[in-house]
């Protein structure tokens, strides 16, 4: 007797083959076919029009002792050999001649890595778009006063430092002195949140550490760690920080709870926007395939289920987030009667009007604009299959959106942030990680306008589609022959 049941190959290629067509005529498998390349031509655009992620950041150091700044800047520029070197040994091997190869290598050695590099992109014209992950976050420029006093016009950005005859924002300043437990260094920058030249300044100081006790002679296991502990600790300071008699312009962890306040409020809207949108579109779907929106559409108008969906779906995930919000609501209570320590502070006074306000303001937009569309992808839908399909797409955007969160954390200064919060689709997340660095009010006006009408377009959209793919019956086929009716005038 046979363990295995018996399998009619036939009929088993005729489910198979079923279930196949089934997905791949549908729009939405080529939507999400598609957005690989789709991705891969927004990535080349970038690289084309040179849009930087993170912006390049123009610093310096003001070493008062006239020991350490061309140690740090030697110790950058190693880093940057390292870089290129690598460079060379991947890509570069397999795409330059030895000849060039040599010769780059020669010139790395004899110039640094700035020489090399442009030898590189005038020799080798193909590795020119590979060539920026070479690239320093750091630019280097000269101190614009000889005192930190004379250079906090330029930290507050009042005044702008020449580089290469173009104006740039100074972005942060490296201030050494010596003191009597020996050298101290302070950064100073807008961004409180800026690692690159503190963690440069910590690797020199340790090295330096490392090499003093070395040329001792006297070398211990314990020694050196006793050394490796000994190194630099840099702190920060905001120069636009309001100081007084109790408070300095030191960066403490407590200036960078509003940003983790604001992130996490993005993504609890995410959460919000992307649970209740799903909701709308399994009831449309399940209401659809049961008949049931015909019965309704005896009595009631089009505009009346979508508006009257929109709000017993909002109500439902306020529902289904409510325990999410009262804990919260309770931990921050109990956070904010604990005690009057500066952590407490700093967490309750994150919750500033403006936070409060914008956060409803886009939660209700975005809650609108994506619901608006999974309630027309529903009405078009004719299977579950045909749900999944064309709803991958944004998903995928939804989830390319909330990528915005750890890039307002690390660079909250980025030009792809400030895009990001005039582009509708990302708004709602990007404006709220971007609150705490304090953007100017016409952007987060602007932004919540746009979204605003667009969210007002797309439930004109959404009813027209619902009328139509309700009381036809029709799915996505159904657009696609009046497509070419109408528009490509074929029979």
């Amino acid at each position: 007797m046979s363990v295995l049941p018996a399998v009619n190959l036939r009929r088993t290629f005729l489910i198979a083959r079923r279930d196949y067509l089934g997905y791949i005529k549908t729009w939405g498998f080529w939507i999400s076919f598609l957005m690989p390349f789709i991705g891969m031509g927004f990535g080349i655009g970038f690289a084309t029009l040179d849009v930087e992620l993170s912006p390049p950041r123009y610093e310096t150091i003001l070493d008062e002792t006239g020991q350490y700044a061309d140690g740090i800047l030697a110790l950058h520029e190693d880093n940057q050999s390292q870089k290129v070197e690598r460079f060379i040994d991947g890509l570069g091997a397999v795409t330059m001649t030895e000849a060039q190869e040599i010769d780059i290598r020669e010139t790395l050695e004899r110039d640094g890595s700035a020489a090399a590099k442009a030898q590189i992109e005038r020799e080798v014209p193909s590795l020119q778009g590979q060539l920026k992950s070479l690239d320093s976050k750091i630019n280097f420029v000269d101190p614009p006063a000889e005192t930190l006093a004379g250079s906090q016009e330029y930290l507050k950005g009042e005044s702008l430092v020449q580089v290469d005859g173009k104006s740039r924002p100074l972005d942060g300043l490296l201030y050494i002195t010596q003191t009597e437990e020996g050298p101290k260094a302070d950064y100073w920058s807008k961004n409180i949140n800026a690692p690159d030249l503190k963690n440069l300044a910590r690797d020199y100081f340790e090295n330096r550490a490392e090499e003093n006790y070395l040329a001792t002679g006297n070398l211990t296991p314990e020694g050196l760690a006793e050394a490796k502990k000994g190194r630099l600790e840099v702190e920060s300071f905001d120069p636009t920080k309001v100081s007084d008699d109790t408070t300095s312009q030191a960066v403490t962890d407590a200036d960078k709870v509003p940003y983790y306040v604001a992130a996490g409020l993005s993504i609890f809207l995410w959460l919000s926007v992307f649970s209740g949108a799903y909701m709308l579109l399994t009831s449309m779907l399940e209401e659809k395939l049961n008949k049931l929106l015909e019965m309704m559409l005896a009595s009631t108008r089009f505009s009346e289920i979508i508006f009257g969906k929109l709000l017993g779906v909002a109500a439902l995930t306020l529902t289904a987030m409510a325990p999410y919000i009262l804990l919260a609501i309770f931990a921050g209570t109990a956070i904010a009667l604990k005690g009057d320590s500066e952590m407490t502070q700093a967490f309750t006074q994150s919750f500033t009007p403006k936070l409060l306000i914008f956060f409803f303001i886009f939660l209700v937009l975005g809650y609108i604009f994506y619901g608006a569309c999974f309630i027309a992808l529903g009405a078009l839908s004719q299977s579950m299959q045909d749900a999944q399909t064309m709803t991958t797409p944004i998903v995928i955007v939804l989830t390319l959106c909330v990528l915005v969160v750890p890039l307002g954390l690390a660079t909250p200064d980025s030009p792809l942030l400030r895009l990001a919060s005039l582009f509708p689709l990302s708004a709602p997340f990007a404006v709220l990680v971007r609150l705490p660095s304090d953007p100017p009010l016409w952007e987060l006006i602007l932004s919540a306008v746009l979204l605003g009408l667009l969210s007002l377009g797309v439930v004109w959209a959404a009813g027209r589609v619902f009328r139509y793919g309700v009381l036809s019956g029709s799915g996505m086929s159904a657009v696609t022959g009046w497509f070419k009716r109408t528009i490509l005038r074929q029979s």
